[in-house]
């Protein structure tokens, strides 16, 4: 019978058997199944000689080190004992160990202070019942003088003891003092420089400051102007501050063209030689201007200087005859107190002498 069925009849295609996978134990290689004889040949070449190179290499290497642990073993043949060296590293450790635990003693944290603090309470003690007994010996005085004393050896010891704590004690405070003194003299010798010091610098700030003199071109300016304008037979009102109260006191008849200052581009730019000797001219009398304006001001300067002075001479003096004046005062108040004082003190005894003498005088009265 034919195997035709219904529907699209298709040839089935024939299934290939599974290809087996070489396991990566048993040296399987895919590449030597497909490689041909001659193919193969040089493939084993190559890893020969690979092989043969790395071996080689090795073996030199081998050789260098061995090369190397033989040097090393003439020049110290202990060079490689690690196990000696440990054990000397740990041995030196354990006898570190050791010492630290023999020096280590078990006591309790603060029972040292506290043995010590007794002690020194119960010297405190012992101290205080010896000043007591000593005062009142004295205060006994030679009431017990006759009777027989009987001292211990033990409060003998106990005594010198107590005198050798004292004697400690007061050296102990003596040495702090003398370091109190010392530290407290460095000190205050060291406050007296570092003022010293201040001081000096101070008088330097201030005696740079005040021969430095800050002028004000404007104002130099400004008298020099007024000197010229003088001098041409003008009229121009300064103020306090040196400076022109009305600039158009310095223009005069006509067109009144501003000179260019000395050092603009104006200044600059002239090549005429008539400007240029202008220009001199213009520069030599401000000189002298401003020469002379100094020398007004230096000497303005030390007069208003030596007002000042007498001025405060005078406000001193003022002040000094007012304390006088104060303390004449407050004598005579103090006077005037101690004559009223004296005064009632006269009187109430000689008003008690009268009533005494009247009051004998009444009693002799009766008497008779």
């Amino acid at each position: 019978m034919s195997k035709m069925k219904f529907g699209l009849n298709t040839s089935l295609k024939k299934s290939k058997p599974p290809r087996s996978i070489p396991t990566a134990f048993l040296g399987g290689d895919d590449d030597a199944e497909d490689l041909k004889p001659g193919e193969q040949e040089t493939k084993d070449s190559h890893k020969n000689r690979i092989n043969k190179q790395l071996t080689s290499y090795t073996s030199m290497t081998n050789k260098k080190i061995e090369e190397q642990h033989k040097q090393a073993l003439e020049e110290d043949p202990n060079i490689f004992d690690y196990d000696a060296v440990y054990d000397d590293l740990k041995t030196a450790e354990k006898q570190k160990q050791e010492q630290l635990k023999g020096k280590e003693t078990k006591k309790a944290r603060y029972v040292e202070g506290l043995i010590e603090m007794a002690e020194i309470r119960k010297r405190d003690r012992l101290r205080a019942e010896e000043k007591k007994v000593e005062r009142e010996r004295e205060e006994e005085g030679d009431e017990f003088g006759d009777k027989e004393t009987f001292v211990t050896s033990s409060y003998k010891a106990q005594k010198e003891e107590l005198r050798r704590l004292e004697a400690e004690e007061k050296l102990k405070e003596e040495e702090d003092s003398k370091k109190k003194s010392i530290t407290s003299f460095y000190r205050q010798m060291l406050d007296k420089r570092e003022e010293a010091h201040s001081a000096v610098v101070e008088a330097s700030i201030k005696g740079i400051a005040s021969k430095v003199e800050v002028r004000d071109p404007d104002e130099d300016q400004d008298t020099d102007l007024a000197d010229e304008a003088r001098k041409e037979g003008k009229d121009v009102v300064l103020n306090d501050d040196n400076v022109i109260v009305d600039k158009r006191q310095l223009l005069g008849a006509g067109l009144n063209v501003a000179r260019p200052k000395f050092g603009t581009f104006m200044s600059l730019s002239s090549s005429d030689p008539k400007t240029k000797e202008r220009q001199e001219e213009y520069e030599e009398y401000k000189r002298k201007k401003l020469a002379e304006s100094a020398a007004k001001r230096t000497g303005r300067s030390g007069e208003t200087e030596r007002e000042r002075m007498s001025q405060e001479v005078e406000r001193q003096m003022v002040e000094r005859q007012e304390r006088e004046r104060e303390e004449e005062k407050q004598k005579e108040e103090e006077f005037k107190k101690k004559l009223e004082k004296r005064t009632s003190e006269e009187t109430t005894m000689s008003a008690k002498e009268r009533y005494l003498a009247r009051k004998k005088l009444k009693t002799s009265q009766n008497s008779t």
